[in-house]
């Protein structure tokens, strides 16, 4: 999916459905879900900051002020929606109530601490999902959704990733468009700032160089396929 704020960029990789997740890529969704509650939090706490920023700069000034982070709160919001879909898919499979009605009147707090669990626990029936349907934005419209456990290993994914970014725990990653040559899943990503490439799902690391050559064989490749 695209960043609306960093539009050139593409985050994520495509997982291949016949192959699932590798160890490494259910470690991380493994931990993505457990961090749910703690990134609302953190969410919460950069929106806070915010606010209170504001209001010292605009304090006793005519000017109206200034729109707190729109990004901050759609993160959050997205968090909380994504994390209700993917839990009631999996209670319902399960066998396990959600009232879904009564979890959009708590707080955000108690439903992602209970969809945290429940995800955690039933991380096997999560990844197993298939054709489920739920809603969500594509392309700035609301819309039906078809999707499976492996659509929601990615979503998941990149949305820790997003959040740890913006609240500073870690510098945007640029996610590359070509496999890793070790192990050929599209999982390379680079840092702002670094010229380090790594493979998030072997941890090979590459240098710039290494990566400007393999875009030149793989270009090679394709021409001579052509």
């Amino acid at each position: 999916m695209l960043d609306p704020d960093y539009p050139t960029i593409k985050r994520g990789a495509p997982i291949n459905a016949a192959e699932g997740l590798c160890a490494a890529c259910t470690r991380h969704l493994h931990q993505a879900i457990v961090d749910m509650p703690r990134d609302y939090l953190d969410l919460e706490t950069a929106l806070t900051g915010i606010r209170d920023g504001l209001r010292q700069v605009v304090a006793g000034t005519p000017d109206p002020p200034v729109p707190i982070s729109l990004t901050i709160e759609a993160a959050q919001a997205e968090l909380l929606h994504e994390a209700q879909c993917w839990a009631e898919s999996v209670a319902e499979v399960l066998g396990i109530d959600w009232d879904t009605q009564n979890a959009q009147r708590s707080r955000p707090g108690i439903v992602l601490d209970r969809a945290q669990r429940l995800l955690t626990s039933g991380l096997s029936a999560f990844l197993a999902l298939r054709n489920v349907i739920h809603t969500g934005w594509t392309n700035g419209e609301w819309t039906i959704l078809d999707r499976d456990g492996l659509d929601g290993a990615l979503v998941l994914i990149d949305l820790h990733h997003r959040i740890r970014a913006l609240t500073g725990q870690r510098r945007l990653v640029n996610h590359l468009p070509v496999p890793c040559p070790r192990c050929e899943r599209l999982a390379l990503g680079r840092e702002d700032g670094d010229d380090t490439i790594t493979c998030a799902a072997c941890n090979r690391a590459y240098t710039w160089e290494e990566y400007e050559k393999l875009c030149t064989l793989l270009a090679d490749r394709r021409e001579i396929a052509a």
